[in-house]
C-alpha cells in the first residue's frame, strides 16, 4: 500500500520470532523493508519473513534506505548505540526492554528521542497483556493502594533481577501510580551476578505501596499478581486468567476459552499488543504508553531496588550472559 509504514528489524532471535516478527507480518500496513542481521548468509530468515533487504549493520541499512521505525531486538549490550543511532537518523524506534544497561544510558536516550521528535517505545510487553490490563483498569485513574507482583522462576540467570524481575517492577510502577519515595529490598544467593531471588517492598508519594517479588529457586515457573483497593480485588494469573472481585460480585476472565483453544503467548503476554500499539502512535504521533520517559523511571526503580538489597547495578567486566533458568 502507498502509506505502508517501512519498518526496519535489528535482531531475529527467540523474542523476535516469537514475538515481534509474527505480529508485523499481520499488518497490512507495514512494509517488511529491512532487515538487519549477523548472519553469513541471511536469505533464509529474509525470504521467511518477506524482508525485500538485508544488511550487515543498522548503519548500512538507513544509508541504503528510508525507515519510518525501526525494531532492536538484540541482547541489551547492543540497546543504547543502536537505538542512539536510529533516533538521530530521524527513525521511530521500538526497543525490547531493557532500554539500556543503566538507568543513565536509558535516560540520554529519552532526551534523544524527544530532542529529535521520535516515538520511543520499550517492550514492557506485560501491559499489553490482556488479563494485566483488565486488572489495571478495574482501579480506573486512581490506581491500586496495595499490588504484589511475583515472577518466579525454576534457576537463575546472568543479573536475573535485571533481565526479568524488571517486568514486575514496571507493573508495580503502573499499578500503583505515583513516585516511588522508599524502598526496602532483600536478595538471596551467594553469585551477586546470579542472584537467586530478590524481595522489595516500595512505597509511593501518593501513599500506596507496592511488592516485588522475583525468585529463581522456585519449582517451577510462576507469574501473578494481586492489587486492592477501592473496594476491588483483582488477581492475575499470567497469562491464562484474572479475577475482578467487588462487593457486588465476582468476575473471571479466562484466555483458552476466550480464543477457543488458540491462544498464544505472542498475544496472551502482550507482545502483539505492545507492537500493534507502537505502530499506532507512529501513525498518530501520540506517547506510547510504555515511552522512554516511562521505561526510565522503572529502570531508576530497579536500580534502588538493586542497590539497596546489595547487588550490581551494572554489568561484570568479562562476564557474559548464562542461564540456568528451566521451562
Amino acid at each position: 500500500m502507498s502509506n505502508a509504514l517501512r519498518v526496519g528489524v535489528v535482531g531475529h532471535g527467540n523474542i523476535a520470532t516469537i514475538a515481534q516478527l509474527p505480529t508485523l507480518v499481520t499488518r497490512d500496513d507495514v512494509e517488511m523493508a529491512a532487515l538487519v542481521s549477523i548472519l553469513p548468509d541471511p536469505e533464509p530468515v529474509k525470504r521467511r519473513w518477506g524482508f525485500q533487504n538485508a544488511y550487515p549493520t543498522l548503519e548500512a541499512a538507513l544509508d541504503a534506505q528510508e525507515l519510518d521505525a525501526v525494531f532492536i531486538l538484540t541482547p541489551r549490550s547492543e540497546h543504547l548505540a543502536m537505538t542512539k543511532t536510529a533516533l538521530e537518523a530521524g527513525v521511530d524506534v521500538f526497543c525490547e526492554k531493557p532500554l539500556a544497561t543503566t538507568a543513565a544510558g536509558a535516560q540520554m536516550l529519552a532526551e534523544t528521542a524527544e530532542k529529535n521528535g521520535r516515538i520511543l517505545q520499550v517492550g514492557f510487553n506485560r501491559r499489553f497483556a490482556p488479563v494485566y490490563a483488565a486488572a489495571h483498569d478495574s482501579f480506573g485513574e486512581t490506581g491500586a493502594s496495595f499490588c504484589v507482583a511475583q515472577k518466579n522462576r525454576a534457576g537463575s540467570e546472568y543479573r536475573a533481577t535485571f533481565e526479568n524481575a524488571i517486568h514486575m517492577v514496571d507493573l508495580v510502577r503502573w499499578f500503583c501510580g505515583g513516585e516511588p519515595v522508599e524502598v526496602t529490598a532483600y536478595a538471596a544467593g551467594e553469585d551477586k551476578w546470579q542472584e537467586d531471588g530478590i524481595s522489595a517492598l516500595i512505597h509511593f508519594d501518593n501513599g500506596h505501596t507496592g511488592v516485588v517479588v522475583g525468585a529463581r529457586n522456585a519449582g517451577g515457573w510462576n507469574e501473578r499478581l494481586d492489587a486492592y483497593g477501592q473496594m476491588t480485588s483483582a488477581s492475575v494469573v499470567a497469562p491464562d486468567s484474572v479475577t475482578i472481585t467487588r462487593p457486588e460480585g465476582t468476575s473471571l476472565r479466562e484466555m483458552t476459552p476466550e480464543n477457543f483453544g488458540w491462544a498464544t503467548a505472542t498475544e496472551t503476554m502482550g507482545f502483539a499488543g505492545a507492537v500493534h500499539h507502537f505502530l499506532d502512535r507512529v501513525r498518530d504521533r501520540g506517547v506510547p504508553l510504555v515511552s522512554g520517559v516511562e521505561a526510565v523511571k522503572t529502570q531508576q526503580l530497579l536500580e534502588r531496588i538493586l542497590e539497596v538489597s546489595g547487588l550490581p547495578t551494572d554489568e561484570q567486566p568479562g562476564r557474559v550472559w548464562s542461564s540456568h533458568a528451566k521451562k
